[in-house]
């Protein structure tokens, strides 16, 4: 796993979530379905222990502004069409 917030050209994924790092985000899409059993319970450590680790960086800033402004990233043109 990653460290929230740094080296923003990370990513890892549990099943079908996929978790990625950039420097003044973290994105969270993809799918995953915890299921009642020992699979499921691994999967929701496993995303339980990354959002921790994300609230832990966020709460150890100091002067953490209210919202952030994020340069909406436009659509790029599919090279394979």
């Amino acid at each position: 796993m990653f460290k929230p917030f740094e080296n923003g050209t990370e990513s890892h994924a549990i099943h079908d979530l996929t978790l990625e790092n950039q420097e003044d985000c973290i994105s969270v899409y993809g799918n995953l379905q915890i299921t009642k059993d020992q699979a499921g319970l691994q999967a929701a450590k496993a995303l339980q222990a990354f959002m921790n680790e994300v609230v832990t960086a966020l709460e150890s800033r100091q002067n953490l502004p209210e919202k952030i402004e994020r340069q909406i990233e436009g659509e790029v043109e599919n090279p394979f069409l």
